[in-house]
């Protein structure tokens, strides 16, 4: 990994770190169909539940939204009836360490890596889950979109309190 810094390359670390933070800002602001937006068609969600594990087809993961699953959790978020979620929890959702370890300029494929901390509080509970993100991310017509997500925990083989949100 080349670790020298031309303006070029501080100008794309910044644009994809700003993205990564608003990302993080629209779920902690309930923004579920702007968040879903940031997506491609056929963009995923993936928290795998174990460091290790290869994929989200073989083997059992904490969540695994293909684009039709994120739509149906997000559609129940913003249902009224939706009694188990009432309070919905708040989020805070920090993002760090922002580094690229792919980038190919020809077809704006982007892998990153980041570490995240997100605080959840609902009925009188604050639970704190942290982890690394993995992003692969393509630009297209100047506009960054999630191909895949992956948000691993440190502790995702132990004991977890359940969670209404997305990591």
């Amino acid at each position: 990994m080349n670790f020298v810094f031309d303006s070029d390359r501080l100008a794309v670390h910044f644009r994809i770190s700003q993205f990564l933070y608003y990302e993080a800002r629209l779920l902690d602001e309930r923004r579920w169909s702007e968040w879903d937006g940031l997506f491609t068609e056929d963009g995923v969600y993936w928290a795998p539940a174990s460091p290790e594990q290869p994929d989200p087809d073989n083997h059992v993961s904490l969540i695994y939204d293909t684009d039709l699953l994120r739509r149906v959790r997000l559609a129940r978020y913003e249902h009224p009836n939706a009694f188990s979620l009432q309070p919905f929890p708040r989020s805070a959702h920090l993002v760090t360490n922002v580094m690229i370890d792919e980038y190919d300029e020809s077809t704006g494929e982007i892998r990153t890596n980041s570490r995240f901390l997100m605080c959840e509080f609902r009925r009188g509970v604050q639970r704190f889950y942290a982890g690394e993100y993995v992003h692969d991310l393509i630009e297209t017509n100047g506009a960054l979109k999630i191909r895949s997500k992956k948000a691993t925990l440190v502790n995702c083989e132990g004991p977890l309190e359940s969670t209404s949100l997305y990591f």
